[in-house]
């Protein structure tokens, strides 16, 4: 008798030549009467809500975590931004400051120092006068359409008020 290492043992009740349609199919559809003891039971629903809600908590703590470091990020290159456009206006005053000299200095060239400084004081403050009625025409503007919460919810008491009544 020859013994055949290669051939797969017999099965009780399953003749040898009958052999699996797939190899992935569990040991209970090939006939055995109990399923093999290495497979696991499906989730219960209870398991699978309870892995669901664990999986959404730790994504939405990551989601949170991530927004975090990107408000962090952002608010330091805004706060870079921010500084670098704040020394760029207090120089831009210098700068301005530096101009009325100029033309104050041109026309000391022509006029005494005097009064090439009250031409150019003069200036700046009819500029400061048209600014300041242009503000304060745009802030009368801004108060007419100001919004008025309370007018608005009186109305729609009314209306409804109004609309029970007629039915």
């Amino acid at each position: 008798m020859a013994n055949d290492n290669t051939a797969a043992p017999q099965q009780p009740g399953v003749p040898n030549d009958v052999k699996p349609a797939a190899p992935n199919m569990p040991a209970a559809d090939l006939g055995t009467p109990a399923a093999a003891p290495s497979l696991k039971k499906p989730a219960s629903i209870g398991e699978l809500f309870a892995t669901l809600s664990t999986q959404i908590t730790s994504l939405i703590r990551g989601e949170i975590e991530l927004t975090k470091a990107k408000a962090t990020a952002y608010a330091s290159r805004m706060g870079m931004g921010i500084g670098l456009l704040g020394a760029a206006g207090l120089l831009g005053l210098y700068l301005l400051g530096w101009i009325f000299h100029t033309i104050e200095l041109a026309l000391a060239l022509v006029l005494p120092a005097w009064a090439a400084s009250l031409i150019v004081v003069a200036i700046l403050l009819l500029i400061i006068l048209v600014l300041a009625l242009l503000g304060k025409n745009a802030v009368d503007k801004a108060r007419l359409t100001t919004p008025d919460p309370k007018s608005g919810l009186e109305a729609s008491v009314e209306a409804l008020k109004k609309g029970l009544r007629h039915e």
